[in-house]
């Protein structure tokens, strides 16, 4: 490894060791408008020894760094700030582009109704997967097809069904986003609980009625204390909808949920709530370890820490899946990249994107327990082999969550399923205040009375 890449590395360690004290650290320095000019660290070193320890400052074979552009240029990026690898992503491009300056702009700071209104507008940006609407509606996306067949960008570097999932954001099968990781799902498991009560552990590839049954042996009043059998985060599993269901129908803009195949997804995941000793509480698998199984955003790290320090024994499999699921999988969700349509350097920004989705950062970003978005053998080979206390964890797991067949795209989803896992899932249902046909009907009447609140555009 040369000696730039051996510093990433261990850049990457500190940002995932560190955590919010760095992101603290970095908030400070946009609020004071500091530009952050990068690249005279990473460029002196690339050009005194090409990156090898081995070679003399100034030696002839040493190779120049990549200016990328023939002169400089300063990029405005504007970020909802969704990742703890921006100052990461700062120092890879710096290390290939070291004749960009980038001007990071975090949405938290400025709204995108006050940067349109300023006219301020950025040269790209990256969001999570929810603000893709509210950027469209303040005109911030664009399609990159055209820039994609200019530098020849390779679509087919994504995994299976990135792009699918991408075209269903435009009714034209443009591109107007560029996904660069994947959250994946996993199953977390407490194998503490599962060897007190002489139970299996569940295994790869196992469906949810056969997670239900699991869940049944192991939801027990112990001692006094309370154990569940299997917890999930609302939010999380509804957008990642398995069965693939639409929201809304885009044909009415009017909620799509009272439906059977609905009824199915709440009666399943739902049901959990209804065994024996397995009532809803609000509980975090690594703190009260009182939970047997817990899926949900990824909380490694999370879990990591609390294993060194409360001796929580864990361990993953893949996201069970649905007996009968036509989507093939779930639904991707993914921070993405995008252009404006007036940003005035949208041949340099799409350069950016394209390195930072290339195999050589993928491949960075793995080895600390970033899902890779692109077919890379390398990415995957080594994923999360720098993450602490995950040795002989079934890591491979998270590397199994498949992008399914993507669901009708509106621009009212993020309505519907705000209020889908709020209401649908809400005290009515677990405390069965009412049955699941009244659940739906109100939830769907719910929806379309926000849906018409909306101002058009």
């Amino acid at each position: 490894m040369n000696t730039t890449w051996r510093r990433l590395v261990l850049d990457l360690a500190e940002v995932q060791s560190e955590g919010e004290n760095r992101m603290a650290k970095m908030r400070r320095w946009y609020r004071a408008g500091y530009v952050l000019t990068i690249g005279a660290a990473l460029l002196a070193a690339c050009s005194q020894n090409g990156g090898d320890p081995g070679k003399a400052a100034g030696s002839e074979t040493a190779p120049a760094p990549e200016t990328g552009f023939p002169e400089p240029v300063t990029l405005h990026y504007y970020t909802n700030d969704n990742t703890k690898w921006l100052e990461i992503e700062q120092k890879l491009i710096a290390s290939k582009f070291p004749n960009v300056t980038l001007k990071v702009t975090l949405e938290k700071e400025q709204k995108m109704d006050q940067l349109a209104a300023v006219g301020e507008i950025p040269d790209f940006l990256s969001f999570s997967l929810g603000s893709f609407w509210d950027l469209k509606n303040y005109a911030l996306v664009s399609d990159m097809t055209p820039l994609m067949k200019k530098y020849k960008f390779d679509e087919s570097r994504f995994i299976p069904g990135v792009m699918d999932g991408v075209r269903s954001y435009s009714d034209r099968g443009e591109v107007l986003l560029l996904p660069f990781e994947l959250n994946s799902n996993v199953l977390f498991y407490n194998k503490g609980i599962f060897d007190k009560f002489g139970v299996t552990y569940p295994q790869d590839g196992m469906t949810w009625e056969q997670i239900s049954e699991l869940a049944r042996k192991v939801s027990r009043i112990e001692g006094g204390t309370e154990y569940k059998g299997f917890m999930f985060q609302h939010q999380n599993l509804v957008w990642k909808n398995q069965l693939g269901l639409p929201f809304v129908d885009p044909k009415t803009n009017k909620a799509a949920i009272n439906t059977s195949e609905w009824k199915k997804w709440l009666d399943v995941m739902g049901g959990f709530y209804f065994l024996p000793n397995n009532d809803y509480k609000s509980l975090t698998f690594y703190k009260e370890q009182t939970i047997a199984m817990w899926t949900g955003p990824n909380i490694v790290s999370s879990v990591v820490e609390a294993a060194a320090s409360n001796g929580l024994n864990w361990d993953v499999t893949t996201l069970p899946q649905f007996a009968d699921n036509p989507s093939g999988g779930t639904q991707m969700i993914a921070p993405f990249y995008a252009i404006p349509p007036t940003s005035k350097h949208k041949d340099e920004a799409f350069r950016l994107i394209a390195y930072l989705l290339s195999e050589e950062v993928q491949v960075a970003k793995a080895r600390q327990g970033k899902v890779p978005i692109v077919n890379s053998p390398a990415a995957t080979q080594v994923y999360a082999a720098d993450l602490p206390g995950v040795a002989g964890k079934n890591m491979g797991a998270f590397l199994k969550d498949k992008i399914g067949k993507p669901a009708v795209v509106t621009p009212y989803d993020g309505i519907a399923k705000d209020v889908f896992y709020k209401t649908a899932l809400g005290k009515d249902f677990y405390t069965r205040a009412k049955d699941v046909n009244t659940i739906l009907r109100e939830t769907e009447e719910e929806i379309n009375r926000k849906i018409a609140e909306m101002p058009r555009k």
